[in-house]
């Protein structure tokens, strides 16, 4: 990618939730993955075949637990050097979310879904340290996030 260069301060860890999900966009078949939420309305997202950092529109506030919101990553090889942008939905009554992923020159939306546990303590997450790292120390949630879906399929 050719062009000027920008610097931007990815905020401390303020939320984070551990997603399970049902249903998959076929490129990116991870059933799981780690959303952390930041200071100053950035993201990251790790899963087994992403990570990347983005900002984010949260319709509640920033440490309200989120109901819907909308993330623009960053253009990144997650995305073959572009943008994608999604909108997840939460319902927290059942931890179930949808999500609808918009990609550059689509005109349809991808819809995904599945759900979501918040991890605890998200403050002391460090994304430096990787997927599956991540993956270990949030077990509980991961499998949280997992017994949701064991649910609600019954």
């Amino acid at each position: 990618m050719s062009g000027p260069t920008i610097s931007l301060h990815l905020g401390a860890p303020v939320y984070a939730q551990a997603l399970r999900y049902t249903a998959m966009f076929h490129a990116k078949p991870f059933a799981e993955a780690l959303l952390v939420y930041r200071e100053g309305g950035t993201y990251t997202i790790l899963s087994p075949g992403e990570d990347h950092h983005g900002c984010y529109v949260s319709a509640t506030l920033p440490l309200d637990p989120p109901r819907r919101v909308q993330f623009t990553s960053l253009p990144s090889t997650d995305w073959s050097d572009d943008v994608a942008t999604h909108v997840l939905g939460f319902a927290p009554d059942t931890g179930g979310f949808t999500q609808e992923l918009h990609l550059p020159g689509e005109p349809v939306p991808r819809v995904q879904h599945g759900f979501a546990a918040p991890v605890a303590e998200p403050r002391s997450i460090d994304t430096d340290r990787g997927w599956a790292t991540l993956r270990a120390e949030h077990a509980a949630a991961f499998d949280r996030a997992r017994s949701l879906a064991g649910a609600a399929a019954g």
